[in-house]
């Protein structure tokens, strides 16, 4: 009998998927740093001590899903070189994504016809990319993941759509007379760069 039980206790322990204790060649297995863990648990404390129960579980349920992102909000076509270098260098210095947004007209079926919009939305989106295009290159520089997205329609709206898409969006930074906040609750807190 105590043969039997000798050759049970010699069976090796199961690994990991059968793969030891290093994924195989090839694969790249993503873990969350251990200093983002810490910032979303001490959020989450923070607000369930307020008395907010749901926010705090909802960032506990986000963790891990990808890095947190500011919006920067451009004026038309074009983005202030003063804001973007500002939102590159927080973004840097706070190893935060960054997302170029461009918000074009919102569509007016009665003004044109459909070929036409679709050529002023083509041409604006072009022309945001463009005026995006030097500060994506700064960022790539700087080692800031960054984006550039074109959204129509009111700049409340488009911020809200962007942010509700995106996930973990903390910052939104914007020109002075850009109406982010106008007409809905901001997804997060906006700040305007003079």
């Amino acid at each position: 009998m105590s043969g039997e039980s000798s050759k049970r206790s010699r069976v090796p322990a199961p690994r990991r998927l059968g793969l030891g204790s290093r994924p195989p060649q090839g694969v790249r297995v993503d873990r969350v740093p251990l200093r983002v863990c810490l910032d979303d648990y001490a959020e989450a404390l923070t607000l369930a001590e307020s008395g907010e129960l749901l926010l705090a579980g909802k960032i506990i349920a986000r963790r891990g899903r990808g890095r947190k992102r500011i919006i920067v909000l451009g004026r038309g076509r074009s983005f202030s070189a003063r804001l973007s270098e500002y939102a590159l260098h927080l973004a840097a210095r706070l190893d935060y994504g960054l997302v170029f947004l461009s918000v074009g007209p919102a569509e007016r079926p009665d003004e044109q016809k459909p070929d036409m919009q679709r050529f002023v939305r083509e041409s604006f989106a072009f022309a945001s990319s463009e005026a995006a295009r030097p500060f994506l290159l700064k960022a790539l520089e700087l080692r800031v993941e960054a984006g550039h997205m074109v959204h129509f329609g009111e700049p409340g709206e488009a911020v809200r759509a962007v942010s509700d898409g995106l996930h973990r969006v903390e910052l939104i930074l914007s020109d002075p007379g850009n109406d982010a906040g106008e007409g809905c609750v901001a997804p997060a807190a906006v700040f305007t760069v003079s």
